[in-house]
């Protein structure tokens, strides 16, 4: 990284508005209404890489690449561990937990003191912000592969070693395309998508619930089910699998409340809106602001913020929900 991208100290300059611990920006507004970004920032992913420099060096470009947060003085390398009524502590599980809504699920839980197990299809990256025990909690699993699944099952279960889990956070999704980035429609999707897409979004979610059974009954834990605006009215980018495999899910959520309930486990959903992740179609800003009330799209630190309330004692009388967070999409 070049001296022209950094501030006093030798720490990374970034434009006002940018989050450097999220990745994630709000941007003025200017005189014709449209958001100004600057150079080097996505509006799609909401990530910022300072502009390349005319002579700069390879490992210049590489460190630029990496994360640029010093995590070893954010909050949550030093907070403080939090624990239950009796005394364990508190520990979840977050699936699809390297990317978006997921990666700050678990900035927030973190944050909060809690240990944190995820599961992703990618290897845990030291480089993208790490938090505490990072590999060493990470189990690497394709979800959307049934062999790979009873396997992963096996390893999160040694990982808690008998105890309690508290949460159980079923973020992972995916929305397959079309050759060129089309939407795949219910006369289009091939029936290999179908059933990729629904074991990944419907089906490992339940698959994980009954398999960790007896640790949240131990924990008396909360299930928190990642929905979707999209299992509600057909939406132009997410494709006919992702729509139903979610609308699926909403469905499966209040089943599982009712089963879970007499346990001592709590069962809820949220269904996010336009939410900036890697998962946006190209467009979907353009498209959808003028259709949002708050006029605006998302932020995963929000949707994270909904699923700790879900999963703390605040929400303990409410089981079988799904609550909706899309800055009034649909009304």
């Amino acid at each position: 990284m070049s001296d022209e991208t950094r501030a006093a100290g030798g720490r990374p300059a970034y434009p006002p508005g940018y989050d450097p611990v999220t990745h994630t920006y709000t941007p003025p507004i200017g005189p014709d209404g449209k958001p100004i970004y600057p150079e080097g920032y996505d509006p799609v992913t909401h990530r910022f890489t300072p502009p390349k420099r005319e002579g700069a060096t390879a490992a210049a470009e590489d460190d630029a690449a990496k994360c640029p947060v010093d995590h070893t003085q954010h909050p949550y390398h030093t907070a403080e561990p939090s624990y239950a009524s009796d005394g364990s502590r508190r520990t979840m599980l977050v699936t699809g937990a390297s990317r978006g809504i997921g990666h700050s699920i678990v900035r927030k839980f973190a944050d909060q003191g809690w240990r944190i197990i995820t599961i992703s299809r990618h290897a845990f990256e030291r480089t993208r912000c790490p938090w505490e025990a990072g590999p060493e909690d990470h189990v690497q699993c394709d979800l959307a592969d049934r062999e790979q699944v009873p396997l992963a099952m096996v390893d999160i279960k040694n990982r808690i070693g008998g105890g309690p889990l508290h949460a159980l956070v079923n973020n992972a999704g995916i929305s397959p395309k079309g050759p060129a980035g089309e939407r795949l429609n219910s006369i289009t999707t091939p029936m290999y998508t179908w059933m990729q897409v629904f074991h990944v979004n419907m089906l490992a979610p339940i698959l994980l619930a009954r398999g960790l059974f007896d640790e949240l009954k131990r924990g008396r834990g909360s299930i928190v089910n990642i929905t979707s605006v999209v299992g509600h009215r057909v939406h132009p980018f997410a494709g006919t699998a992702y729509a139903t495999s979610k609308a699926a899910l909403t469905s499966l959520t209040r089943e599982m409340a009712a089963d879970f309930a007499p346990h001592g486990i709590r069962v809820n959903a949220i269904a996010p809106g336009e939410i900036i992740t890697d998962i946006l179609s190209p467009g979907t800003e353009e498209k959808f602001l003028p259709l949002i009330p708050m006029r605006r799209l998302g932020r995963p630190e929000e949707v994270a913020e909904l699923v700790h309330f879900l999963c703390s004692e605040a929400s303990s009388y409410i089981t079988g929900e799904e609550i909706n967070i899309n800055g009034g999409q649909l009304l």
